[in-house]
């Protein structure tokens, strides 16, 4: 089975071709947000290198967030409209669970996925709901495992003092890169997930975007 996978749910952008359960091309930029610019490019260019189609993939997946509204939205598009043109299914998976993924688990190390969410606040999961959290308070959940916790995701970085002081050195310890979700995790937790159609995949927001949450001629409840 080919798997085509975007993540776009953040300020990097990554594809991946996944043949058979190998990763068989992928690409990574971080600069900023490009993934307009770059998702039908870099998918060209995988598709090129290994001598693929697109009518050759056999399902497609992308990243449902949360993260950067814009973002998710240039994912979903793309993949959508490749399965629909192409009637293959397609398959989202939420950010958290893709990082939670890239890590390997390691006996008595609780993984604690976290992404920034601004103002202070992060989404995290709790058991299999996706929320957002006051970061003292996530701090404040994992100090029973202090020194024995790793936390992967933008906000290890954006709150590393505030992790350090209360969780210890080893909870921010993970390089940059591997704070960052990958397509090619992606697609490889894509081959065991249903096959919904197309039309059936939708991306999580939790927050409402900042302009809307700003501007006045919106009346919602918070």
């Amino acid at each position: 089975m080919k798997i085509l996978a975007v993540e776009t749910s953040g300020k990097t952008f990554s594809a991946a071709l996944n043949e058979d359960a190998v990763t068989i091309a992928s690409c990574y930029y971080e600069y900023e947000h490009i993934h307009s610019e770059m998702i039908i490019p870099a998918i060209k260019r995988l598709l090129k290198d290994t001598n693929n189609s697109i009518e050759s993939i056999d399902k497609f997946a992308v990243s449902a967030g949360p993260g950067s509204f814009t973002g998710i939205r240039v994912g979903m598009t793309a993949i959508k409209t490749f399965a629909q043109i192409l009637n293959k299914p397609a398959t989202a998976i939420d950010s958290l669970t893709i990082l939670e993924n890239s890590v390997i688990e390691i006996k008595g190390i609780k993984i604690a996925a976290a992404i920034d969410a601004l103002r202070n606040e992060i989404y995290a999961k709790r058991k299999n709901e996706i929320i957002i959290k006051d970061v003292d308070l996530f701090i404040k959940d994992l100090k029973k495992y202090k020194n024995k916790v790793l936390i992967v995701g933008n906000a290890a970085e954006i709150y590393r003092e505030k992790f350090i002081k209360s969780l210890g050195k080893y909870s921010v310890s993970l390089p940059h890169t591997m704070n960052m979700p990958k397509a090619e995790i992606l697609a490889f937790l894509a081959r065991n997930m249903s096959n919904p159609s197309y039309a059936d995949i939708k991306p999580i927001y939790i927050r409402r975007s900042w302009a809307e949450e700003t501007n006045k001629k919106y009346n919602y409840k918070t």
